[in-house]
Formats: structure tokens, C-alpha cells, sequence
């Protein structure tokens, strides 16, 4: 006898309502990607248009995505399929196949066998059961994002995305004025009062590399020798006549300071 208990029922919509399994925000990247993809013919009625977007969306419901890697996977099936059928469409609708439209036809096939190895990955990985890995955080409850604060400091970061630091200062505030004012502020303060025989790690030729806990002395050495380093280098695309912003990279661990 069938279950017929409507608790029991899949929802096959789910990732589409305000309770997702996916998070929303997600899902709306996943959906916009999906239309920015769609083979759309200038001219086509816009009934076409929404009848392959409505398509898309139900074979993107139809692939079962239950976190966000696989709902990426689905993407790409789907943005696979529409640039096989794109191609398709561009290769046979002429009265013999030559010159270009031959070419569409080769990039058909590589565009559904990348559909078909896509789709096979993602139903690998449908095969095994969502596993939390050892160590994994705690849950915790989503908070709604302020993706315009996020923006924000996504364009203050640098193209690493790594929020650029500034070399420790002591006659300069380093969260005010351009990478060049702060050097300009300690331009002459290149002499301190540091014990090099305090300062553990320093390599024959006066380097050091960045351990993952500086004590205060290797702080300063490796600020005093930062400073050195970005004043020699904007002397020198000076005497080049080069007369760009210096701009402080950024500093990681393990990194050597020469």
C-alpha cells in the first residue's frame, strides 16, 4: 500500500521556498546565473524566453541539489545543455553544413558530453550520504546578510580578497591618509631603539620570514625592514620615472621579508 500521508510527500520545489535546505541567497545566485546563460535569439516572443527559463528551473529542481555544491554542479549541467542545443541550432539550421556552421557542430558535442560528465559527477556524489566531517563547527542560525556592507568591504580588500595590511607605524595612524602619506610619515624614522640580539629568525643576509606568532621584537624588525623595502622601491621607480602610487602588499605567514 503507498504512503499517502502528504507529510511524507517530496517537495520537489524545495530549494525554491523561503525555508530552503540550500541557503536562499544561494539559490537566487544559482537561478540568475542560469538565466544569464539562456541561448535567447533576438526578436524571440518573450512567452519563448519564459518558457526556457521556466524549463531551466524545473530541471534544476529536478536534479535534487541538497547543499550548495551540488546546486553549483546542477548549474553547470544546465548551462552545458543550453550551449549544446545553442550550437546545435547554429550548425543544422543551414542547407549544408560547411565552413562555421561545422564548427558549430564539433563545439555541440564537446558542450553535451561536458553535460553528460557533469551530470555523472553530480550523481556521484548523490550516491554517498551528506557526511559532517570531523571538527566541523557547530550549527548555528543563518542571520540575514547585508550584502551592500559585504560589497563594501569586498572593493577595501585587494584582488587576493585579503584585506591589505599597512606596516605597523608609530608616528602615523595607519587607517588614515594613502599607503604613500603613511610612508611619508616615517620616512626618516628608519633608526630605533631595537636589540637585534632579541630578535629571533634573522637570516644571514638580514631577512626574516614571517612566523606565525611574532613577538613584539620581530614585529618591529619586520616593520623597520617593510619600511626600508617600500622607500628604497619608490626611490627607485622614481630615478625610472615611474610615479605610481606605492601601494603596501599584502603580508602573510611564512612570507620572507628580505
Amino acid at each position: 500500500m503507498s504512503d499517502t500521508n502528504p507529510e511524507n510527500i517530496y517537495d520537489r520545489d524545495a530549494i525554491f521556498r523561503s525555508n530552503s535546505p540550500i541557503d536562499p541567497i544561494c539559490v537566487l545566485e544559482a537561478v540568475a546565473a542560469i538565466k544569464q546563460a539562456l541561448p535567447i535569439t533576438p526578436g524571440e516572443p518573450n512567452d519563448v524566453v519564459s518558457r526556457r527559463m521556466h524549463g531551466a528551473l524545473r530541471a534544476l529542481a529536478a536534479l535534487h541539489a541538497r547543499d550548495e555544491i551540488e546546486l553549483m554542479l546542477g548549474v553547470q549541467v544546465l548551462c552545458a545543455y543550453h550551449a549544446a542545443t545553442a550550437c546545435w541550432r547554429l550548425g543544422m539550421n543551414l542547407a549544408l553544413p560547411h565552413g562555421d556552421s561545422t564548427r558549430h557542430i564539433a563545439t555541440a558535442g564537446s558542450a553535451a558530453r561536458t553535460f553528460d560528465s557533469m551530470l555523472r559527477a553530480l550523481e556521484r556524489r548523490q550516491a554517498k550520504p551528506l557526511a559532517a566531517p570531523i571538527g566541523r563547527p557547530d550549527p548555528r542560525d543563518w542571520q540575514e546578510s547585508d550584502l551592500d556592507t559585504d560589497w563594501k568591504q569586498l572593493l577595501a580588500s585587494d584582488s587576493s580578497g585579503i584585506l591589505r595590511p599597512a606596516p605597523v607605524v608609530t608616528r602615523a595612524d595607519p587607517s588614515k591618509g594613502s599607503d604613500d602619506e603613511i610612508l611619508d610619515a616615517t620616512y626618516f624614522d628608519t633608526e630605533d631603539d631595537l636589540d637585534l640580539s632579541t630578535v629571533e629568525g634573522i637570516l644571514p643576509g638580514g631577512g626574516i620570514i614571517v612566523p606565525e606568532e611574532p613577538t613584539p621584537a620581530q614585529a618591529a624588525y619586520i616593520e623597520r625592514r617593510l619600511r626600508l623595502i617600500y622607500q628604497r622601491e619608490r626611490e627607485e621607480n622614481r630615478r625610472n620615472g615611474i610615479m605610481k602610487p606605492t601601494r603596501f602588499r599584502p603580508l602573510h605567514d611564512g612570507d620572507l621579508v628580505p
